[in-house]
């Protein structure tokens, strides 16, 4: 009997899968009288397939950025395709830029740009410190003082009309002084307490997770992933899933000559996808890493983005720039043969 069942049930179960089961698909159509209607038969549904053409190439054009972006934002030379690469990166931070080093969606950008610089957080740190440490000493001396006036004044009242005149014309002096003291120290008091806050809610954003958005030159903002930071360079790389992505061949650095004109492109002061130009001034050594030196303005807002040759190619990763009253125009970037180097488990070879 257990045979005969085991047998009946093989039996079922190759009928089914002989069968040609599937699943009817479901019109909604409106016919000339303008009434809607619903209908498993696709040959009654007027315009079906050009309706079908335009959702499958609306689906492509999304998908391929490239094509998207050649369309809306029609590049006119190879800096320009460089543009069109180019993205600027949205978080609680703030705004920077990176590029697209590959056609399935890598991006390169500066690490600052998504976890915020730790060095100058420490030095903030360590500036705050020394200002409530001088805080701390000048209300120390504001309790001995008013402690010193204290026994002067009692002093001078347990004397009455006996009390020296100098006596008591130094000590309202003193007294003076020490309001005005005071009242200095309250407004340095209040000043470090509002860049505290100010700080305390920086480390917070920079020490916290946050989402990153990228924003394309036509304005489209995206949804990306952090896929690795590196330990030995201001480098990050994220990833755009799922899109046919513009991106930015790389150049050769060392092929350079001191002159070649360079092309520095970000969103400087949220100014979204600039271009500057300058020229490169060779390379240099600062702790122990390569940094390529141009005059191309680099301002707050470029770092992460690329710095690229006519050709469109990029040479490297706009990072920082030398800030001070007798200095102007020196940008610093990565090499992106760094970038190349750091990110090869997921990039490949060049």
């Amino acid at each position: 009997m257990k045979n005969i069942s085991v047998a009946f049930f093989l039996f079922f179960l190759l009928y089914l899968l002989s069968c040609d089961c599937c699943l009817a698909k479901i019109y909604k159509y409106k016919n000339k009288d303008g009434t809607w209607s619903f209908t498993d038969d696709a040959s009654v549904v007027p315009d079906l397939k050009k309706a079908e053409e335009r959702n499958s190439l609306r689906t492509e054009l999304i998908k391929d950025l490239h094509k998207k972006l050649s369309e809306t934002a029609p590049p006119k030379n190879k800096v320009e395709e460089a543009r069109n690469a180019t993205v600027a990166i949205k978080n609680s931070l703030g705004i920077g830029s990176g590029f697209f080093i590959t056609q399935d969606g890598y991006i390169l950008t500066n690490k600052h740009v998504i976890q915020g610089d730790e060095a100058m957080l420490n030095r903030l740190e360590k500036m705050l410190e020394q200002e409530k440490a001088q805080l701390d000493q000048e209300s120390q001396l504001i309790l001995k003082e008013q402690e010193r006036l204290e026994k002067v004044k009692a002093f001078l009242d347990s004397q009455r009309r006996r009390a020296p005149a100098d006596l008591l014309s130094l000590y309202l002096m003193d007294e003076r002084n020490l309001d005005a003291y005071i009242a200095r120290h309250e407004q340095r008091k209040e000043a470090f307490e509002k860049r505290l806050r100010v700080f305390d809610d920086l480390k917070a954003k920079m020490r916290g997770s946050y989402a990153n958005q990228i924003v394309l030159i036509d304005n489209t903002e995206l949804s990306v992933s952090v896929v690795l930071t590196s330990y030995q360079y201001d480098l990050a790389l994220l990833k755009l899933y799922g899109y046919k992505c513009p991106f930015i061949e790389p150049a050769v650095p060392s092929q350079l000559e001191q002159g070649t004109l360079l092309y520095a492109i970000g969103s400087p002061l949220r100014l979204m996808h600039s271009v500057t130009s300058g020229i490169y001034s060779g390379v240099r050594e600062f702790s122990g890493q390569s940094y390529i030196q141009t005059n191309a303005q680099i301002n707050p807002g470029n770092s992460g983005g690329p710095l690229v040759t006519k050709d469109g190619k990029v040479i490297g990763i706009n990072t920082w720039k030398v800030v001070g009253p007798k200095v102007e125009g020196i940008g610093f970037a990565i090499p992106i043969t760094a970038a190349l180097k750091e990110f090869e488990r997921y990039l490949g070879q060049f």
